[in-house]
């Protein structure tokens, strides 16, 4: 018998806690925790943190299903993902055309309309998934460049995996599509494994997202209590403005 007794309010705290512990490791830095000796918690935080995005990414595409209003929906992360913006620039040290993770989610609703469109319009298929591997390839284009989108083509297709999971095409299982978002984890995995140090706990970090899938299988459908609607979008810049305010007078 399958035991799911998380729902949509208790997954999303899940998220905003885990979010807030990686980014105290993320904004206070490194270099911080090393040099007062707490260097493995500094790799604790952002290993707890790693359960964070992949359930905002499955809420991403459950808002976007669900939503009454997808103008408003749209509206509001991308007002949002610019006020996040500069907070998000000074607070973790990124270059100035590092977009934050509101843009990443952005460009992941523009596939799920295209993937929408194309399923009102079947004889424009190959059209439409034209355009969204084109979207796969500027993303990852961008990542080598100096205009990174936050997670790159990993963090735009995981909301789209689920996304087809859940409301998608009958011909795929839920099993295909698990083990499809799995297989994206893992790439990007290998990806950043590739290009930092091999002999670096940080390279090892990004698996502990695969955590996140099985608390996702826990799922319920429930809507639950104690989660404001706008949480998550005020949530964002607020905490990570707190915590560099908070790095300034400490460090």
């Amino acid at each position: 018998m399958k035991v799911k007794i998380l729902n949509r309010s208790a997954l999303k705290w899940i998220a905003l806690i885990t979010m807030f512990i990686d980014h105290i490791g993320a904004v206070i830095g490194q270099q911080a925790f090393y040099d007062v000796g707490l260097l493995w918690f500094y790799f604790v935080l952002r290993s707890v943190g790693r359960l964070s995005f992949p359930i905002f990414a499955f809420f991403i595409a459950e808002g976007w299903y669900y939503t009454h209003n997808r103008k408003k929906y749209v509206l509001l992360l991308l007002v949002f993902a610019i006020i996040s913006q500069p907070i998000y620039y000074f607070a973790l040290n990124q270059n100035l055309f590092d977009f934050n993770i509101l843009f990443t989610f952005l460009i992941s609703i523009l596939v799920m309309q295209i993937i929408d469109l194309s399923r009102k319009n079947p004889n424009f298929s190959f059209m439409y998934y034209t355009f969204i591997v084109s979207i796969g390839v500027i993303v990852f284009a961008l990542s080598l460049m100096r205009m990174p989108i936050s997670y790159g083509v990993y963090g735009v297709f995981l909301p789209v995996v689920f996304y087809c999971l859940n409301h998608g095409d009958s011909r795929y299982s839920k099993l295909f599509m698990w083990i499809l978002a799995l297989v994206l984890m893992l790439l990007y995995w290998l990806l950043r494994f590739l290009v930092l140090d091999m002999s670096s706990f940080s390279s090892y970090i990004d698996l502990f997202a695969i955590l996140a899938l099985g608390l996702l299988l826990l799922y319920n459908g429930e809507k639950g209590k104690g989660a404001p609607k706008y949480l998550f979008y005020v949530f964002y810049p607020a905490h990570i403005l707190v915590l560099f305010i908070l790095k300034l007078i400490i460090f």
